[in-house]
């Protein structure tokens, strides 16, 4: 039986740019998951979602830095979250999203057949934050959004072209019917502490031969791991 090798797209993203020592751990992290791990920025990250989703409203937010405001952590980890959360909403306030999102009235995709592209025999978990469809001219259009909040660890434009990459490679295969197209200015990947905004890039396919190649390695240090 052949070995599952599966990783999520931000940690394919993390390990690109990663020493050995932290390819290997985060090959092990991936081989065995803590099941009991919490996710961190979990309001920041469902108010973010809901503001795209309503057309970039930044509503959704502001009731979330409210609601942070009003928070009375106790312990250590609370504090933090509650600090970085506060933090991680203030800075998306800046960021500017394309008018499109904005302007053009779009649907939401819920339901999807799967969360996960293969590219080299590694799956590669996708699961983007908001799917929409649009219409333009009498044409459906179809993007998607991948929010990263890390304080400490923010992505350079190379990492975020290989998200950007991925979730257009995911729309395409995944999530677009056959009278869809995939905008390709709208496939983004959003880094909130980097207060940057990067969609597919136009050298696509420089792009994907280099996920290839990362993709190659994973599975050789995922073997020795």
């Amino acid at each position: 039986m052949s070995t599952r090798i599966l990783i999520s797209v931000n940690q394919l993203a993390d390990f690109s740019k990663g020493t050995e020592a932290t390819k290997r751990r985060i090959i092990r992290q991936q081989k065995a998951p803590n099941k009991f791990m919490m996710a961190w920025y979990q309001l920041p990250k469902a108010r973010i979602k809901k503001s795209i989703e309503n057309n970039c409203d930044l509503e959704p937010v502001f009731n979330g830095i409210k609601e942070l405001k009003l928070r009375k952590p106790e312990k250590p980890r609370q504090i933090t979250d509650r600090q970085v959360s506060l933090e991680a909403l203030k800075r998306f306030i800046n960021i500017k999203l394309p008018k499109l999102l904005k302007d053009v009235p779009h649907d939401i995709i819920k339901k999807v057949p799967s969360k996960s592209i293969i590219i080299k025999g590694v799956e590669i978990i996708i699961s983007p934050d908001v799917i929409y469809k649009l219409k333009i001219n009498e044409k459906v259009y179809i993007g998607a959004v991948k929010i990263h909040i890390s304080k400490n660890n923010v992505f350079n434009n190379q990492q975020s072209r290989y998200i950007s990459s991925l979730v257009y490679k995911y729309l395409k295969e995944v999530v677009a019917e056959k009278d869809e197209e995939i905008l390709e200015e709208l496939c983004l990947s959003i880094d909130v502490f980097g207060e940057q905004v990067i969609s597919t890039p136009n050298n696509f396919s420089k792009s994907l031969v280099e996920i290839e190649n990362i993709c190659e390695e994973v599975k050789n240090i995922w073997n020795v791991a």
